[in-house]
């Protein structure tokens, strides 16, 4: 009898494994994002600061969701890369020597590529008397050019502190951006591969972008969500794509090839709800806006304006 409890027990401490095996890692496990810091060069003296790299990874390492590549595996991957341009002297008209170390954008896509990083960031200290400034830059993997560039100044070596604190943090806030998006499409993949219910995943959306509200992504997810029921969510679809076209004004083009990865038009949305209504001026002027703000969709919007103003005209003559 006792063996066949055991056996029992043996069974059921199976199934369970198997279950965990197969059970899709948590939101959370997914949210950590990859951060590569590199030495920063101190032009003024010809030499490799490693003061200001320290202080920015001992700030950014008191977040959770980031996520750091230390700076000797950078080292050895770009070794492994180019030894060449790991490190170079200083050259002006007169060989000044010393050793900088020579950041081209090429070389941290391939070591990007190697570590995983999916953000880098560099940059380069001058010195004058005893002022200073830095000159600092964000890159994200698969973006052309710098994500954000920043630039820092001082008059004395005590300012040096804070002012990376404060860069420190406005990273950070971008990152987390970038975390809760990943949870947020985690939640959505778990969503369309039936482990989740509609009514749940809406709920996860709201409570992501009340963490960060200012996101078009997380909207731009939540909006997607609430055109599977046109009928039910008018008033939701609407409130969302007004807001994302109000963002839209300060935003880059991350988010507009966001929109596009989900082929999302707001205006378009928007408007089409306008015109359930029968608000044709309202349709029109948002889809005039969409000509300026997001014009991949210009002939779907020419044939929407055609129809409301028929439809407008149609309203007056009735009257």
């Amino acid at each position: 009898m006792k063996k066949t409890g055991t056996f029992i027990k043996n069974i059921l401490l199976f199934l369970c494994l198997i279950a965990a095996a197969s059970f899709p890692l948590s939101a959370t496990a997914a949210a950590k994002v990859s951060l590569a810091v590199y030495p920063f060069n101190d032009f003024s003296r010809n030499a490799l600061d490693m003061e200001i790299h320290n202080i920015l990874v001992n700030e950014l390492s008191g977040y959770e969701f980031i996520e750091l590549v230390p700076v000797e595996v950078i080292r050895e991957k770009l070794f492994e890369i180019e030894p060449q341009f790991m490190w170079t002297a200083k050259e002006d008209s007169v060989k000044k020597g010393g050793i900088l170390w020579k950041i081209e954008p090429r070389i941290i896509e391939k070591i990007n590529e190697k570590v995983a990083a999916r953000y880098s960031l560099y940059g380069e200290l001058i010195r004058y008397g005893s002022g200073w400034s830095i000159n600092a830059i964000l890159i994200k993997d698969g973006d052309p050019g710098p994500f954000r560039s920043f630039r820092l100044t001082g008059r004395k070596d005590d300012d040096m502190q804070e002012r990376l604190t404060g860069m420190s943090k406005s990273i950070a806030d971008l990152l987390q951006k970038d975390s809760v998006l990943k949870m947020a499409e985690e939640d959505i993949r778990q969503y369309k591969g039936g482990m989740d219910s509609y009514s749940a995943v809406i709920s996860k959306m709201k409570k992501y972008i009340g963490t960060v509200p200012e996101s078009i992504p997380l909207r731009a997810l939540l909006l997607d969500l609430y055109l599977e029921d046109k009928d039910g969510a008018g008033e939701e679809i609407m409130a969302e794509g007004l807001k994302i076209i109000d963002m839209l004004k300060q935003q880059e083009g991350a988010d507009m090839r966001y929109l596009l990865s989900l082929a999302l038009d707001p205006f378009d949305t928007v408007a089409s709800q306008y015109e359930k209504r029968k608000e044709w001026k309202d349709a029109i002027a948002v889809r005039n806006r969409a000509f300026r703000a997001f014009p991949y969709n210009s002939e779907l919007h020419k044939e929407g304006m055609g129809k409301d103003h028929y439809f407008l005209a149609r309203s007056f003559e009735e009257e």
